[in-house]
């Protein structure tokens, strides 16, 4: 295959009224005693803001081919009003995508051993993470279709490992454009604006490149985009609600960054492994793989679409039981890197559900959570209530009613601060603040060991108070 072209790069504006005028007036001559006369303002604005649904919704602009769940492949230089997206593929791209039905399994591995072997060579990861890298390509080139879509994390230990090279040859293969990176910001408020800016856009990716090291990153923004088809806020300066597709995906760069809260079961991670202080000095298959991508884009692409068609998955009814909470991500992009890793490496497990099920595991807030909650089942088998917390952890006198001294208690200390993280060792809790924060825990299931903990709460029939206990569940 030759060298592709550079792409054409194309957003999502939203039209003037004087474009809007002269794009009605390309179609329609307007006359007035026998003259063309130019389009009165008011139709325009009442055009503009028409809602009765006749006009098609724009979501998307597709510079790429698409693999439907039924395995169809959309591919033609128009707008779909369907699902509206507008393609603008270039002939060369489309050239890359085989003939769906004529994709063998042995297709299928020579593809991802070319990606693995050759494309991903020189990148310092696992094997689970080169998938995982596969996957992120190809959920950018099927995020028009995916009504949920997980974000990526690529990190390692300290600067110099890759991390964002890594991501510029994906970028660089699936968009062929360089990536642009965007700054994270430790503002909820200015990352909302930011969020609702790119989508409007219509960027395919966002970037949140060199995020502070140890940063555990969780924002409500994000996490409802990941699980969302449709994103809507208040737009900037005005008062008006503005919604638009949120097939943006988030990837994160950092050193020993991770996702908390909900965003840790939203996320994948590719972990760089270093075994040097000067990474950037080791040896290289490719000595510039950036340049390496770009010139070999076309054969990368048509992997990463003999991956997509060659799944097996696509064969499978509608209705079909799907893994992971992303179900269609999983039927498009997710069962066919498995696939393809299978045939390519069948001594190697890849599973994305365990992948996404170990990123939970490492969420500290989970984790806090989990210890917690030991703590309880220790101290108390039965029912216990926010008295009983707060006489445990409440500070103790260093010596009993004898003089002698106490001897401390680790698993108090422990629940003091999953409780009151911030507070001092002075601070008394009271069972109405500790109720205020175990009630953010109710029914929360959280993996501990092989078994699973669940604090449940009840109202005592006979005091008519509110008590808890752990629920139990193995496996």
């Amino acid at each position: 295959m030759t060298r592709l072209p550079p792409p054409q790069q194309w957003v999502i504006k939203r039209m003037s009224q004087a474009e809007v005028a002269e794009m009605i007036e390309r179609h329609i001559d307007f006359v007035d005693k026998g003259r063309s006369v130019h389009l009165p303002s008011p139709f325009v604005r009442h055009y503009i803001k028409r809602d009765d649904g006749v006009l098609p919704t724009l979501v998307a602009v597709s510079t790429l081919p698409l693999v439907l769940a039924d395995g169809f492949v959309l591919a033609e230089h128009k707008f779909d009003r369907l699902r509206g997206i507008d393609f603008r593929i270039q002939d060369d791209v489309v050239s890359t995508v085989p003939k769906p039905g004529s994709v063998t399994d042995d297709d299928v591995e020579q593809a991802m051993q070319f990606l693995t072997d050759k494309w991903l060579v020189d990148v310092a990861t696992d094997y689970a993470g080169k998938c995982t890298i596969i996957s992120a390509g190809l959920t950018i080139i099927e995020r028009s279709l995916l009504d949920q879509r997980p974000a990526f994390f690529v990190t390692a230990g300290r600067r110099g490992g890759g991390k964002t090279t890594t991501l510029t040859m994906l970028i660089k293969a699936v968009t062929g454009i360089w990536p642009a990176a965007a700054a994270w910001s430790t503002n909820e408020e200015e990352r909302r604006k930011a969020l609702l800016s790119y989508f409007l856009y219509g960027a395919p990716y966002i970037l949140w490149d060199n995020i502070t090291r140890g940063t555990q990153i969780s924002c409500p923004h994000i996490e409802k985009s990941c699980t969302a088809a449709y994103y809507s806020d208040r737009k900037l300066g005005v008062s008006e609600m503005v919604a638009t597709a949120a097939s943006t995906i988030h990837f994160f760069t950092g050193n020993n960054i991770g996702p908390k809260g909900d965003l840790a079961s939203r996320s994948l991670e590719i972990r760089l492994e270093l075994d040097r202080y000067d990474p950037e000095n080791r040896e290289f298959t490719h000595p510039d793989p950036i340049d390496w991508t770009d010139s070999m884009r076309a054969e990368i692409l048509a992997a990463f679409y003999t991956i997509l068609l060659g799944n097996p998955t696509l064969k499978q009814p509608r209705n079909a039981p799907m893994k992971t909470r992303f179900k269609m991500w999983w039927r498009l992009v997710g069962s066919a890197v498995e696939h393809a890793a299978g045939l390519a490496n069948p001594d190697r497990e890849l599973d994305f559900q365990k992948l996404f099920l170990a990123r939970e595991d490492e969420d500290e807030d989970s984790t806090s959570l989990a210890d917690a909650l030991e703590i309880m089942l220790q101290k108390w088998m039965g029912t216990f209530d926010a008295a009983d917390i707060a006489k445990a952890i409440n500070l103790q006198p260093q010596t009993d009613q004898y003089g002698a001294p106490r001897t401390p208690d680790p698993s108090a200390a422990g629940l003091r601060e999953f409780l009151f993280p911030s507070a001092p060792l002075s601070h008394m809790a009271t069972p109405k603040s500790i109720g205020k924060r175990l009630r953010n825990h109710v029914d929360e299931p959280v993996k501990s060991r092989e078994r699973t903990l669940i604090l449940r709460k009840q109202e005592d029939h006979h005091s008519k108070k509110w008590t808890y206990y752990i629920e139990v569940r193995v496996g």
